[in-house]
């Protein structure tokens, strides 16, 4: 098969697993409330499993460090922008802007789909990209949000590493980053039980995107999340031009860089909007439809720059 003619069968085949986890939530085989099953097997069990296997033989090049801190400078700037696009408006809605305004769902998203178009090596820039992207998420972000909500304690340094803790990704993440730092690799009888685990994890991310799919909301709140989305994927193109033309990595990673940058929001976000008391119908509302938006834009990205 041709290499270009293979990359658009990947893409259509990850998009066609999301529409199997339509087809079955609307033939009644699974409801939107398994989607937080499937979310708790994707992300305590086979992404943890695919990122062991994928980064057991992988060697740290320190540099590479650097997409770690473009990861959490992007996320505190697009909280920044929110910020200022909503200066006028009252404090609750200026806390949902922050609290949706600069975070990304790589993880059960990003990750498993980079690495069905480009393969293991990929998803390792990616993790270390939402390394910092989880830390402006979960903690400037979060704090952020909830000061600005009014919730009593509610931006806590101790909540912060509490959330933080509570993600079996990112403790992942950072266990294989200290492995990775000191040189140290993990026994070849667990890759093996990874790698078979971690098989199946674009298959059921896909499939839990698809069970999660919601694109129904009041007719009045449409113009809020056109606006909040807008503020998004503007910053996000700038980003996205900034990382392919001034960054000086190989092309692999400038392209792993772009097409991150249009990850949806994180899954964490609507727990955060709802422990802040603010509109969680919105949240689940932008949260799919930045959904629909990275499962189109991220394979065009990877078509169009890879045949570049």
């Amino acid at each position: 098969m041709p290499p270009m003619l293979e990359i658009v069968a990947k893409a259509l085949a990850l998009v066609a697993v999301v529409g199997i986890g339509l087809g079955i939530k609307r033939l009644g085989w699974a409801s939107k409330d398994d989607f937080t099953l499937f979310s708790r097997l994707v992300l305590t069990v086979t992404l943890p499993c695919a990122l062991i296997t994928s980064f057991n033989g992988y060697t740290l090049d320190r540099a590479r460090l650097t997409l770690t801190a473009l990861g959490l400078g992007l996320g505190v700037a697009q909280q920044a922008l929110a910020y200022l696009f909503t200066l006028r408006h009252p404090r609750r809605e200026r806390a949902f802007a922050v609290l949706h305004g600069g975070n990304f769902n790589i993880g059960a998203f990003a990750t498993p789909y980079i690495g069905g178009f480009m393969g293991p090596q990929a998803m390792i820039y990616s993790t270390l990209f939402d390394i910092g992207g989880a830390f402006a998420g979960a903690g400037t972000g979060y704090a952020w949000g909830m000061s600005l909500a009014g919730e009593p304690g509610g931006h806590r340094l101790r909540d912060v590493v509490r959330t933080l803790s509570r993600s079996p990704v990112f403790v992942t993440y950072l266990g294989l980053l200290l492995l990775k730092l000191f040189d140290l690799r993990l026994p070849d009888l667990v890759i093996t039980f990874t790698s078979v685990i971690g098989a199946a994890n674009p298959f059921l991310a896909m499939l839990m995107i698809g069970i999660g799919l919601e694109l129904d909301l009041d007719s009045g709140k449409y113009r809020t999340a056109a606006r909040l989305l807008a503020i998004r994927y503007a910053s996000a193109a700038v980003a996205a031009v900034a990382f392919w033309t001034l960054l000086p990595f190989p092309a692999e990673v400038r392209l792993v860089l772009v097409m991150v940058v249009f990850s949806p929001i994180a899954a964490m976000i609507a727990g955060f909007t709802g422990k802040a008391g603010l509109d969680v119908q919105l949240s689940a509302f932008m949260t799919s439809v930045s959904l629909v938006i990275g499962i189109v834009a991220m394979p065009v990205l990877y078509l169009v720059l890879h045949a570049a």
